[in-house]
């Protein structure tokens, strides 16, 4: 291979500039959430970050996975109940949902399937 083949005797900011704008427009036009549930999300992650740095890993690690759960629990009670709500209503408001979400409608709805299936 010479080397101005090589992948980095290529100059690719262009393309992966014109990628994160594009991610920039998506994330743009979805929906944003709110500051307050930022805010607590952001503690969240931040006390499990800091659980790692127990004095007692094993004490620690079992918090987290105890933590997990109980988000998991939350996350398969909420997604199950939206994914029923929109189900009624998915062909029409599919679209919409989607863009919401910055994302492709396809993966909108396997984000509804998702929901729907995870506390089964």
């Amino acid at each position: 291979m010479r080397e101005d083949d090589a992948p980095d005797g290529y100059d690719t900011t262009g393309p992966y500039g014109e990628w994160e704008a594009h991610l920039g427009e998506v994330a743009g036009r979805a929906v944003a959430l709110p500051g307050d549930l930022v805010a607590l999300l952001g503690q969240v992650r931040e006390r499990l970050d800091r659980l790692w740095l127990e004095e007692d890993p094993a004490r620690g690690y079992a918090v987290m996975l105890r933590v997990c759960g109980e988000l998991e629990a939350i996350v398969a009670e909420t997604g199950l109940e939206v994914a029923r709500t929109l189900a009624h209503e998915q062909e029409e408001s599919m679209p919409a949902v989607a863009e919401a979400l910055g994302m492709t409608e396809k993966a909108a709805r396997t984000r509804l399937l998702h929901y729907k299936y995870l506390g089964r």
